[in-house]
């Protein structure tokens, strides 16, 4: 019985913490309010073999925290091939913040890849609301807007 009680207010606070809706424009704004500079991708070996380690600024200009934030890395060569991908996820990024953060990606196919560019795309936002009612998350996701280094 306490199994079916537990599971019950598990799937109710669930469900009210993926449902939080938030307006067009405000997820415009919060969308806009995010930015990202790569700093440096280099490959290293202190984790295993063929990692790539991404030290990176993530900027958050807006009043909401960000549970979540999903980012897409191109490496792209110099005739404008793409030759790798890098997947980025970093988690509870507060709001108002501008910091430098470092993320290792395990066991990369694209290591020994030459690239010339980075292409930044921002995928998903995941975004804290807190209201006197409920709290929450609303997941944006991110047109694509794209910056290279």
């Amino acid at each position: 019985m306490k199994k079916i009680l537990a599971m019950l207010l598990v799937s109710t606070l669930g469900v009210a913490a993926t449902a939080q809706e938030i307006t067009p424009y405000t997820q415009y704004k919060i969308n806009e309010g995010v930015s990202v500079e790569v700093k440096k991708l280099k490959r290293v070996e202190k984790y295993g073999w063929d990692n790539f380690e991404v030290t990176y600024r993530l900027k958050n200009n807006t009043e909401f925290d960000l549970f979540k934030v999903d980012l897409t890395l191109y490496l792209v060569d110099k005739n404008d091939r793409q030759v790798g991908v890098v997947e980025v996820h970093d988690f509870k990024v507060p709001k108002n913040s501008d910091e430098e953060y470092l993320y290792v990606d395990l066991h990369s196919p694209y290591v020994n890849e030459k690239f010339d560019k980075i292409i930044v795309v921002k995928n998903n936002l995941e975004v804290m609301l807190e209201t006197p009612e409920v709290t929450g998350l609303a997941k944006i996701t991110c047109e694509p807007t794209f910056s290279s280094k």
